[in-house]
């Protein structure tokens, strides 16, 4: 038997012994330790690695598994962190060519300086990139490094090693399947537990403190950081969950305007990702994220998981820090959003339905005191009545008929209100829409509203434009807007104010205005002011009024808002379009 004979034999054999390492492992790791040491003793490397490679970021991973000759050779893990610009040289030439590429000469230009650095510290002379190919797709690489001799390999070396290639590149991808399917079975569990557990918690600090745990389970991370950026646009620790001995950062800036705005050059969608901290410009912050041991992180926002205050919606981010570089794959940036995003609405979920639960128990108890009150008044009025001497006169009774005609009108408003609100709502209404000249339905509710605005002493001015066109509207529905408007005008402020109602056309739509020069409105009321649910207990009649009103102008096709100042007073907007009848 030739030499060459027995080199084909060994080869074979080999060959052989690599499919066995492969398919009797337990998981990926195993496979590609064995596969690591068998390449490593077989072409006598120094260090042989392996990477898995992410199509979709179209980065390799960290260093999954390794095989080092003797313990002075230096540990590739946590340091093989290139810039994507180089992951993407790297797949260009290994998907070109002789599908193996040579680094033997670190100093060429074609290398950027921070690979160039990377090599110089684990002391790198060459290596040699092995791709893993499945149906033609690259799915991984091992790295055969020597630190200690600059030989090559020979070109008869690099045909075994495709051959080898092609054996395992079943094996791999058979493991890196199951790994895949083990890691969403994880995903699926955290989700159902989590679907159950958030449900317990009632404040957002109990709600990080379990995503926290989960997360850092699920990354084998030490740090996880609540973000909430101020009106200044600094990111501040909100609450933070820590597993080793760093330095804490609640109540901390960790980044500022500026510097955020330079790491989001690392941003996919709404995340921002970066593998290594050495790879951020702004010294100030790389410092201060290395010394508080954060070399890794992902950054993701997180809509409405803190409690509305002022009316403003606070933005908060999730930090998921690592104290060591680590390639976070897509699959990894995938798992983050599906768990945030799952608490997330769950939790949202369940503080509105409490929200509404509280809301309208207090518009409950708001319209029973409503309902209640001249109710009570009619009462003693009638029981006045009915007791009076057989001689008392039917003067002396008419001021007491007068309170309760005028309780039972402001009662009957109420539930009528009520009735067409939710006859809005469910549909159930229709608006009755004809050609009206507004000038008239103004008119008519100055007329309806004049005594309660005598008894003020209030004073109401038209200025309406002449020869207004004819809106196509419900008459009743829109004087009752008119009414609600014109009664909170009066009602709410002190005797003696003046209201003035405006009308003009403007483009292609009618443009209304009640006005007065009262009280104003409060800033902590301004943001409830159109609810029909109000968050502090008060008069449910001029709150439905309100509400009412919203739901007849957008019924119609128009828009209602308002201006207010205190102590200046208070105008209401509204249009409504000039629509021609079909």
């Amino acid at each position: 038997m030739t030499n060459h004979d027995k080199s084909n034999n060994y080869q074979q054999k080999y060959l052989k012994d690599i499919i066995i390492q492969t398919l009797i492992s337990d998981d990926l790791n195993e496979a590609i330790k064995n596969i690591s040491m068998e390449l490593g003793k077989l072409f006598n490397a120094d260090r042989v690695y392996f990477r898995l490679y992410d199509k979709s970021l179209k980065i390799f991973s960290e260093v999954i598994e390794e095989y080092r000759k003797n313990e002075t050779i230096p540990s590739a893990k946590g340091k093989m962190i290139y810039f994507k610009e180089f992951d993407t040289y790297l797949n260009d030439k290994l998907t070109t060519g002789d599908n193996i590429f040579i680094i033997d000469d670190i100093n060429k230009s074609e290398y950027s300086e921070s690979f160039k650095e990377l090599f110089r510290s684990l002391n790198i002379k060459n290596e040699i990139v092995l791709p893993i190919f499945y149906r033609n797709e690259l799915e991984s690489a091992f790295f055969i490094t020597n630190i200690e001799s600059s030989e090559l390999l020979s070109r008869g070396n690099f045909d075994f090693l495709l051959s080898i290639a092609k054996q395992i590149s079943i094996g791999t991808h058979m493991f890196k399947l199951n790994e895949t399917l083990n890691k969403i079975v994880n995903y699926e569990e955290i989700l159902r537990e989590a679907i159950f557990k958030v449900r317990l918690y009632d404040n957002p600090e109990d709600v990080f403190k379990y995503l926290a745990n989960s997360l850092s389970d699920l990354y084998k991370v030490n740090r996880i950081i609540s973000l909430n950026i101020d009106s200044l646009g600094d990111h501040i620790v909100l609450y933070e969950t820590l597993k080793d001995l760093n330095p804490e950062l609640k109540g901390k800036i960790i980044f500022k305007p500026e510097s955020f705005k330079e790491i989001t050059g690392y941003t996919k969608d709404s995340i921002v990702i970066v593998n290594d901290t050495v790879q951020i410009k702004n010294q100030e912050l790389q410092n201060c994220l290395n010394n508080n041991g954060i070399k890794a992180f992902m950054l993701y926002p997180i809509e409405e998981l803190v409690p509305i205050k002022g009316g403003k919606k606070i933005e908060e981010k999730i930090m998921v820090c690592s104290d060591i570089p680590k390639k976070w794959s897509q699959q990894d940036i995938d798992a983050l959003k599906l768990i945030i995003g799952t608490i997330t609405i769950i939790y949202v979920d369940i503080r509105n339905r409490k929200e509404i639960r509280a809301i309208e128990e207090t518009f409950t108890a708001s319209l029973v005191h409503d309902l209640k009150s001249p109710l009570y008044a009619e009462q003693k009025a009638l029981e006045f009545i009915t007791s009076r001497k057989p001689d008392t006169t039917i003067q002396s009774i008419l001021p007491y008929l007068d309170d309760i005609y005028k309780t039972n009108e402001e009662s009957l408003r109420l539930i009528t209100n009520l009735l067409t609100v939710y006859s809005l709502e469910f549909g159930q209404q229709e608006l009755k829409k004809e050609p009206v000249n507004i000038n008239k339905i103004i008119d008519n509710a100055i007329r309806s509203i004049k005594p309660l605005a005598d008894d003020n002493e209030s004073k109401i001015v038209k200025n309406i434009q002449e020869n207004l066109e004819e809106v196509y509207m419900d008459p009743d529905e829109i004087k009752r807007v008119f009414a609600n408007l014109l009664s909170n005008a009066i009602n709410h402020n002190i005797k003696g104010i003046q209201i003035n109602i405006t009308a003009e056309r403007k483009e292609d739509e009618i443009f209304l205005s009640v006005s007065d020069n009262g009280i104003g409105i409060s800033e902590i009321e301004k943001k409830n002011i159109f609810q029909k649910y109000k968050t502090t207990k008060r008069n449910v009649s001029s709150g439905l009024g309100l509400y009412l009103s919203k739901q007849i102008v957008e019924h119609h096709g128009g828009i209602i808002w308002f201006e207010s100042e205190e102590g200046k007073g208070t105008t209401f907007y509204f249009t409504l379009p000039l629509t021609i009848k079909e």
